[in-house]
């Protein structure tokens, strides 16, 4: 007769057999001491300009994923936006070198998404803040396998001149909107020459989604003038993503891909100037008026102007091919005039009725 031995001091309905040892576990008491040591620890991110639009989205994702997160803060709210989402905030800014090390050293993968240049009036200062921040960094990680993941932007390459798609090899603008390359360039360098496992994103010129990013702008400057602008006739094409897209492809990158490797962040490349105008025209009852490319520069500066008329569709295949990536969120047609959009819409509007 085979007979069953209970450990003594238990009984059968009150243990748990754990699967890890086979250690037992009262119900009452809890995980035992080795059940809690042979637990995985979860891999540690830090990232720089985790608060804001890309980085808190980034941020939901790899905590869902099972990462922890320390996001580099510069003020209270921030601190708070970081607590909300499950984050740690430290406080620092890229000019706190000390704290960048510290970091990068506790952390498994480092992602660089703050954009000092833009915030600074001199951008070629900018450029210096963020190369030594990531000299910083990349010091610390050297010899190790780290990831680092900067951020750069599709529109640094030149457009096909028969109108087809482009890739992360194709040349470099001859005039670009910025020097944002530069900081791509000073960052791969460092896979280039020192091994350390540097990878860039390319972003799309309109990463969109939750009712934010340039989309939001756009809508708020049309909102005031009481019309949507469209350079030129329209025609041009240009590269979209959705934030929640490009938050799974930063994840993913950071697990899979090699030092020294450039990815586009694109989901579609066939939307048009003049698409994207109607779009928010339709939802802001707003009339679409087209100005010459002169005439633009004269009213809104070049910045803005070479950026809505700007040809870019850049080739996400490597990404697809190469870490598995597939968006999966709506187009961003679809998400101006029946998506998150339409709620920035609401607000607009309330807006023009206290106004008037």
């Amino acid at each position: 007769m085979t007979t069953t031995r209970t450990p003594k001091g238990c009984s059968n309905n009150r243990v748990n057999v754990c699967p890890i040892r086979r250690s037992y576990v009262s119900k009452n008491y809890g995980p035992s001491i080795t059940d809690i040591m042979a637990q995985p620890t979860k891999s540690r991110i830090f990232m720089t300009g985790a608060s804001g639009y890309l980085g808190s989205v980034i941020t939901e994702h790899a905590i869902a994923h099972g990462y922890e997160v320390h996001g580099l803060s510069r003020i209270e709210a921030s601190d708070e936006k970081l607590r909300s989402l499950g984050a740690v905030p430290v406080r620092g800014d890229l000019q706190a070198l000390d704290v960048l090390r510290h970091e990068s050293a506790n952390a498994e993968i480092i992602i660089h998404l703050a954009d000092v240049m833009t915030r600074n009036p001199d951008y070629h200062a900018g450029l210096r803040i963020d190369a030594a921040a990531v000299d910083a960094i990349c010091e610390t990680i050297q010899g190790t396998d780290k990831p680092l993941l900067v951020t750069s932007g599709s529109l640094v390459v030149e457009a096909d001149p028969n109108g087809e798609e482009t890739t992360e090899t194709s040349p470099l603008q001859k005039k670009p909107v910025n020097d944002r390359f530069k900081a791509e360039d000073h960052a791969i360098n460092w896979a280039r020459e020192k091994g350390v496992r540097v990878i860039a994103i390319r972003l799309a010129p309109y990463v969109y989604g939750r009712g934010g990013s340039g989309i939001r702008l756009f809508m708020q400057m049309h909102a005031r003038n009481g019309e949507v602008t469209c350079v030129e006739d329209g025609s041009t094409r240009t590269s979209t993503v959705h934030v929640d897209d490009a938050a799974r492809m930063y994840i993913l990158a950071a697990e899979k891909a090699s030092a020294g490797e450039v990815y586009n962040c694109t989901s579609s490349t066939d939307v048009t100037a003049l698409q994207l105008a109607e779009a928010m025209g339709s939802i802001l009852a707003l009339p679409v008026k087209f100005f010459k490319f002169d005439e633009a520069v004269a009213k809104f500066g070049p910045f803005f102007s070479k950026f809505l008329c700007a040809v870019n569709r850049a080739s996400s295949a490597k990404a697809f091919q190469r870490l598995g990536w597939q968006p999966r969120e709506p187009g961003i047609i679809d998400d101006i005039k029946s998506g998150s959009y339409l709620a920035v819409t609401e607000k607009l509007r309330g807006k023009q009725v206290s106004n008037t």
